[in-house]
């Protein structure tokens, strides 16, 4: 089909599922839950774009334990039912995991079916304190299962999740008998879990990662295999490969992420690097995020509510709360094309994993991870993985299991990395990081072939061709044909089409193109600046005839504030575009009372439409900061807000306990310089 022919035919959203829209971990501390709360969470997460959450019961907040309701209770399935009931009466869905905090165990789990080191269930809260079962024990799992089964069986009245959940894997020491093969045991005991889970009707989640066994095969069991990426460090798009490559093998739609713990530190979360975080996710084959997470409060706790030690603070007490919605139309956009296509990949990596464990003796049970990856890329795996995404080769790893049970159909070859091969049939696509520093995942759309093109190379990039190809834009949705695409740094678009892609850096895509740098009109008048929403206090009403960040005058604002100015225009210029420069770090604009939309990241440019005049031009800008500063002023002025039953009660990224007083003031508000651009 003609490139140009394509748009009408293809090129829309699909309308949004629950699936295709972001969902997220739910904390129930002490499931001290009430109606008033759920009410409220359901709402907030419906209107910003939510599909869903999933219920984690853990430890609980001090001074509530009244409210705690003990696991499988009678007073917790009532809980339950009501916030199931609730999600679905506001157009979300839930998922539930199979115990509290994680692994699986509790106190029904006798230390004689219990992992090898004895291990209690981490975060664990009221009635789901006990050990961790023995990963490799179908009888420690048939008891383990048994404790849902008179509540969420075929004869249960509990509402029903949509999955249940298995958390990462982290049965440190556990192995199983002598004589056992790791990879058989394994499969054979969490087979009862998912086994029980599919005779009732339930999907299953499942995260491999953590387990000395094999991963593929591991995550495949469940109907979504999940991985995770972790902190400043651990994002490794590689290694996250292995779930979706799972769910690849199998012809399933779905492979999920545990998303953005510990981006940053609580409250200093930016939204730019959220998204920056979630598209590695995607470059990954990940299709259904769940941020981690949202942790349930009641509506009476003061700010900032109750918040998991872990988390990123994906919650209404957090002020990016407010813009949430626009970083959820991105993910939803982007989820439902990933969820409507085909992984278009023609190569197949086998996973060798008896040279991992024939290279040393404590390989063999030794447990793999995604947070410390030197034994992946210290493999030969590793270094052929690392080869082939580098120069845009698209992939999927297999094992060795399921090369005997399904073969390697659908892919046009198989390289196997101990045998130092190399593709000789597949072909690469046309971005590569290091062909021309742009990543880049290949999908099969309605039969056209899509790139999902992402730049987080530091330096802004030009994609071109000679004939048309079609852009579309999932941050704002805008479809287009288009010959030069300029992709900004931190950006991604999907582009259709199977024509000659070529990539330059902007600089010189200019230079030999002779464009100039546009002439801008500053908008260079005083602005008004007053708080809209946040605290400790509401920022107070003022004049600033430059634009500096709000700190200057109040250091611990954290929510958002309304600038307001007014302008004339030079005659005999027209105008297309507003750059507000530097923000920190959501802006929503409105130009003349018309609604320009939201940005959360560099370039803060805005498309003009024509409501311009020559004098009087009334531009509003809202911006939204992040809520460290706020959390500042609560721990510099001994205001206790950490009161959880945990150690410690809420971590920094280094695992020490949090002490806000020591965060940096960050930079906030409108700082520009503010311009039009023709």
């Amino acid at each position: 089909m003609n490139a140009i022919l394509i748009c009408a035919a293809l090129l829309a959203w699909p309308e949004p599922t629950k699936e295709m829209k972001p969902w997220a971990y739910n904390w129930w501390m002490g499931s001290a839950v009430d109606e008033a709360g759920i009410e409220y969470q359901c709402k907030e997460m419906a209107a910003k774009g939510f599909g869903g959450f999933h219920v984690i019961p853990i430890y609980g907040a001090v001074g509530w334990e009244t409210k705690y309701k003990k696991l499988l209770s009678p007073e917790w399935v009532e809980a339950w039912n009501m916030a199931a009931k609730t999600a679905r009466a506001n157009g979300l869905d839930v998922d539930l995991t199979m115990g509290s905090g994680w692994c699986f165990g509790g106190p029904w789990v006798t230390k004689e079916l219990a992992g090898t080191k004895g291990m209690k269930v981490k975060r664990a809260g009221l009635g789901g304190e006990g050990f961790m079962i023995d990963p490799f024990s179908t009888e420690a799992m048939t008891l383990h299962v048994a404790q849902f089964d008179p509540i969420f069986g075929k004869n249960g009245t509990a509402e029903r999740p949509r999955a249940f959940y298995h958390d990462s894997y982290e049965y440190y020491g556990s192995m199983p008998k002598p004589g056992q093969d790791i990879d058989e045991a394994q499969l054979d005991c969490f087979k009862v879990w998912t086994g029980w889970c599919r005779e009732n009707g339930y999907l299953t989640r499942n995260e491999a990662h953590g387990a000395p066994s094999n991963w593929i095969d591991f995550y495949a069991i469940a109907d979504i295999p999940e991985t995770e990426m972790f902190g400043k460090k651990d994002r490794s798009i590689l290694v996250s490969k292995f779930a979706s490559s799972a769910a690849h093998l199998k012809g399933t739609t779905l492979a999920s992420s545990e998303t953005c713990t510990w981006v940053d530190e609580h409250f200093q979360e930016r939204p730019a690097e959220i998204k920056m975080f979630i598209d590695r996710l995607f470059l990954a084959g990940v299709n259904h995020i769940f941020y981690h997470g949202t942790c349930y409060s009641p509506v009476e706790a003061p700010w900032p509510g109750w918040c998991f030690y872990a988390s990123l603070e994906m919650n209404p007490r957090n002020p990016i709360w407010r813009e949430a919605g626009a970083l959820n139309a991105y993910i939803t956009r982007c989820q439902s094309i990933f969820q409507t296509s085909k992984p278009d990949f023609d190569l197949l990596v086998r996973w060798p994993l008896e040279d991992y464990r024939n290279a040393a003796e404590e390989n063999r049970g030794k447990q793999m991870s995604v947070h410390a990856v030197d034994w992946f890329y210290g493999q030969k795996i590793g270094h052929l993985a690392r080869w082939l995404w580098e120069r845009g080769y698209q992939f999927d790893y297999i094992s060795d299991r399921m090369i005997a049970t399904r073969g390697t159909e659908g892919y046009v070859e198989m390289v196997d990395p101990s045998k130092d091969e190399r593709p000789a049939k597949a072909r690469p696509a046309p971005f590569g990081e290091k062909l021309n520093g742009l990543m880049c995942l290949r999908l099969k759309h309605q039969g056209e072939t899509m790139y999902f093109v992402v730049n987080q190379s530091g330096k802004e990039r030009v994609v071109f061709a000679g004939e048309e190809f079609q852009v579309m834009d999932p941050m704002t949705g805008k479809i287009a044909s288009a010959k030069v695409l300029r992709i900004p740094d931190w950006h991604s678009f999907f582009v259709v089409g199977d024509v000659d892609y070529r990539v330059k850096l902007a600089h010189d895509y200019d230079r030999e193109a002779g464009l100039k740098r546009e002439d801008r009109h500053a908008i260079a008048g005083a602005w008004t600046i007053e708080g809209i929403v946040g605290g400790p206090e509401l920022l107070k009403s003022r004049t600033l005839e430059k634009l500096e960040s709000w700190t200057a005058f109040d250091e611990f604002f954290s929510g958002t504030a309304l600038y307001k100015t007014e302008f004339d225009l030079p005659g005999g210029v027209k105008y297309g575009r507003l750059d507000l420069g530097d923000v920190r770090e959501i802006a929503r604009v409105r130009l003349n009372g018309v609604d320009l939309g939201v940005r959360f990241m560099k370039p803060y440019v805005f498309d003009l439409p024509p409501v311009l005049k020559e004098h009087g031009n009334r531009l509003e800008v809202e911006v939204t900061n992040l809520g460290g500063n706020r959390l500042r002023y609560l721990d510099l002025n001994g205001i206790e807000w950490k009161n959880f039953h945990n150690k410690p009660p809420v971590a920094a990224v280094d695992y020490r306990p949090l002490d806000a007083a020591n965060y940096p003031v960050l930079p906030s508000g409108l700082l520009g310089p503010v311009s039009l651009m023709p």
